[in-house]
């Protein structure tokens, strides 16, 4: 009886052990799936591909845990998500996972992302943020999960990029700044690579003391949907009580998947520290990061 008990309490400390190093959270709200032949699976996400503007350039790899800290996996069969795994920068694992599914077709469906939670990945047409819309890969392919083995995923940036160059100083009075607008999504269908739903997006942007007196860089992100491809953006700054102190529209604000959209100039009227653009002109450039292929509008 004694070795009975020594032998399962061996058994219980292996278990425990197992688990403790698994460094990965499963989305415990997931049905029961069919495990007949079941297969050890590993999915590695390594790298992070940017598409240039006309996509004739090769394109460049990223190493994703120096762009996003969560990724979380999905599987989905016959429409209904049957699990789902999440990751952060913190799991020693982070990019590769590590799961037993039965054999049968999937869509496999991964987004890499830098939220403060985990995405909402009941339906791969809908997913959402809890949050601001933050830099965002996906990768969505059907896969047939047959022999087990593993995968090497790449994914697409999901997002544009609306960049706000403040080039005169920014006033002592100024405690917020916030971005205010409509025309993208903060719901993405991975399916089709689109914003789904016709989001007001709000993001406030908030001003220390060591940011007051000097030029300021401002950046927001949005799904682009397939049924518009332009933003009506409202910028206004703000004092610590709230009231606006400055505001300024930008209409027809054109954004694109992978595309920085960039407007610069004289938020407050005030003088530029680099100088050339004065009297609240502003200079609009689109361009990528990798390629920096450009399109400057001065008005």
């Amino acid at each position: 009886m004694k070795r009975v008990f020594l032998l399962r309490m061996m058994f219980f400390a292996l278990c425990v052990s197992f688990v403790a190093c698994q460094k990965m959270i499963i989305d415990e709200a997931d049905g029961d799936e069919d495990v007949k032949n079941p297969k050890a699976v590993e999915f590695n996400i390594s790298h992070l591909e940017q598409i240039p503007f006309d996509q004739t350039f090769a394109s460049r790899g990223t190493d994703v845990s120096s762009v996003c800290n969560r990724i979380s996996l999905a599987l989905y069969k016959n429409g209904e998500k049957v699990k789902q795994i999440n990751q952060t920068t913190a799991d020693s694992n982070f990019g590769h996972m590590k799961l037993v599914v039965a054999e049968g077709i999937y869509k496999v469906v991964v987004i890499a992302h830098s939220g403060e939670k985990n995405p909402t990945m009941s339906n791969p047409q809908k997913i959402s943020f809890d949050g601001k819309v933050t830099d965002t890969f996906y990768y969505s392919e059907d896969v047939e999960l047959k022999d087990g083995g593993s995968y090497d995923l790449t994914l697409r940036r999901a997002v544009a990029m609306f960049r706000l160059v403040i080039s005169d100083k920014i006033p002592s009075d100024v405690a917020l700044i916030r971005f205010y607008y409509t025309g993208g999504s903060s719901t993405f269908d991975a399916v089709h690579g689109v914003g789904s739903v016709n989001s007001r997006q709000t993001e406030p942007k908030y001003v220390t003391k060591d940011m007051q007196g000097k030029s300021g860089v401002f950046e927001v992100y949005t799904f682009p949907r397939s049924d518009s491809n332009v933003l009506k953006m409202q910028v206004t700054a703000h004092a610590s009580n709230n009231n606006v102190l400055y505001q300024k529209n930008f209409e027809n604000v054109e954004i694109k998947r992978n595309m920085i959209t960039q407007y610069k100039g004289n938020f407050f009227n005030g003088d530029s520290e680099e100088g050339g653009l004065g009297n609240g002109s502003l200079q609009l450039n689109f361009y990528s990061e990798d390629e920096w292929d450009k399109r400057e509008t001065l008005y």
